[in-house]
């Protein structure tokens, strides 16, 4: 099946197009992308942080979500650029260069594929939501913008209570919390996985969930798994009832040393730039800015379809 340009014999690899100097491949099956991007992206993990943790989940599964999409950009031999979507998470553009993104969405419009979220580092992220907006005439329904924190040394705070670790009989508890916050952070959790089935894939995939104890579970955080020597955190999550007590700071804490313990040289997290509060919290415990993102979510239909 061609969906654009010539049909590639590589294993996994469905289509290739070709567009002036550059070449688009997209990609059928995760693995055979992962084998092309791997030490792309590994060259900067704090950089290509979401990308990094999202695929190596992926790759552990037995097979790829649907309406998976998996491309690279290409100038001669050499990988430019590279991003994927799948279901309702947003599109990775991280690795997508700006001198890329006109030939991206070009080919993303022209094979019909709806992006219904975008997310990335600021430098690259808002010249991609301008162009996507103007050539597939949606518009931006939500902007979500957010800082990188790299921890360059641990500040332990003293706060009553101590830490666990989830199992699986923590599931229920996790996949609460988990969709509480995603409806204070995105305010709808349309189309994204059961929030329990999300913390026992969490789980399942080697993920850290420290759980913050006083008398009652009060605090969460989980941690991926270390890969390249990075490590991410988040979702960190108190229910309301609990918060000004320090448990978000302690249960922070509690995952920044589990995953150290795993090898993580790099422990990075995200912070919403409008919670002044969580970006003073994570700066107390040792975490530095790196870099701001932005995530949008956008309404419309194409203009453009297969």
């Amino acid at each position: 099946m061609l969906l654009d340009g010539v049909k590639n014999s590589v294993a996994g690899v469905g289509w290739v197009g070709e567009y002036g100097a550059m070449r688009i491949e997209r990609y059928a099956d995760v693995h055979a992308f992962w084998g092309v991007v791997e030490g792309f992206y590994a060259a900067d993990p704090v950089r290509h942080t979401v990308p990094m943790t999202v695929l190596s989940r992926l790759l552990a599964l037995g097979e790829p979500p649907a309406g998976i999409v998996l491309l690279t950009v290409h100038e001669g031999e050499e990988v430019v650029g590279a991003a994927f979507q799948y279901g309702a998470w947003p599109m990775s553009l991280s690795g997508l260069p700006v001198r890329t993104h006109e030939v991206v969405v070009g080919y993303l419009l022209r094979q019909g594929v709806v992006l219904r979220r975008a997310l990335g580092p600021r430098d690259v992220a808002d010249n991609f939501i301008e162009v996507w907006t103007k050539a597939a005439g949606v518009d931006v329904k939500r902007l979500l913008s957010e800082r990188l924190f790299r921890l360059e040394g641990l500040v332990e705070p003293s706060v009553a209570g101590a830490g666990r670790f989830g199992t699986v009989d923590d599931v229920e508890l996790l996949g609460r919390w988990c969709s509480e916050f995603s409806d204070e952070a995105l305010g709808d959790d349309e189309g994204l996985p059961d929030p329990v089935e999300f913390a026992r894939d969490a789980l399942a995939g080697g993920r850290g969930a420290a759980i913050w104890v006083d008398g009652d579970p009060v605090a969460m955080a989980l941690a991926t798994k270390p890969v390249s020597g990075m490590s991410r955190i988040g979702p960190v999550y108190t229910p309301k009832e609990y918060r000004g007590r320090g448990y978000g700071s302690a249960v922070t804490a509690a995952a920044v040393t589990w995953a150290v313990e795993r090898g993580a040289r790099d422990v990075l997290l995200f912070a919403d730039l409008d919670n002044p509060v969580a970006n003073s919290i994570y700066q107390r415990l040792g975490f530095r800015p790196v870099f701001e993102a932005v995530e949008a979510t956008f309404t419309g239909r194409n203009t453009l379809g297969s």
